[in-house]
């Protein structure tokens, strides 16, 4: 049996795990720690490889094998160091991406629940990750704008309570003030 040819409109949907604008500045950061740690490695070995062939040049280098039995356990050395150094500082950089992600993440869902709770002029400053920054701007654009309808609905209904209106006129002008009010709260 044959399959059908799938169509051309479909295309299968696409998995994103993490935002990428979320991951330039840390994968930014996470390069500059391995390229720090890498020019410091290559000052230290290099001066002290410099130093242990001037020693095993001037003693004489015949009861080694090769160049790698006179600076074996050096390299061991400031290869473990290099380890130690990248990934404490890559593993203190990850804690302080996940402090602030915390930090992003509670205060936009403490400025959500003010907003449940009716406070709808408080802004959301939701911290220094660019993508919190840009959802705190969405929640508070959407705030500002239902506090922008509430205020018009309450002119609106104070003029209909100043009355001076015919009740057919008062009737239209209610039920569009019931639509607008449904629009904001369901």
């Amino acid at each position: 049996m044959r399959n059908p040819a799938p169509s051309p409109s479909y295309s299968p949907p696409r998995i994103r795990y993490v935002t990428p604008r979320l991951q330039g500045p840390a994968v930014l950061a996470f390069v500059a720690i391995i390229a720090t740690g890498g020019a410091i490695f290559w000052r230290l070995v290099d001066s002290a490889f410099q130093r242990v062939f001037l020693q095993a040049a001037i003693r004489g280098h015949y009861p080694f094998d090769s160049a790698y039995d006179i600076v074996r356990d050096l390299l061991a050395w400031h290869l473990a160091g290099l380890f130690v150094g990248v990934f404490l500082t890559g593993s203190a950089l990850v804690l302080l991406l996940v402090a602030a992600t915390r930090h992003g993440i509670g205060k936009a869902v403490a400025s959500l629940r003010m907003s449940a709770e009716g406070n709808l002029s408080t802004p959301t400053g939701s911290g220094s990750i660019g993508e919190f920054d840009r959802f705190g701007k969405k929640i508070d654009a959407a705030r500002s704008e239902t506090l922008a309808s509430i205020l018009k609905i309450r002119g609106e209904a104070a003029a209909l309570a100043s009355g001076g209106i015919s009740p057919e006129e008062f009737r239209l002008r209610w039920n569009e003030l019931k639509h607008r009010i449904r629009r904001i709260a369901p």
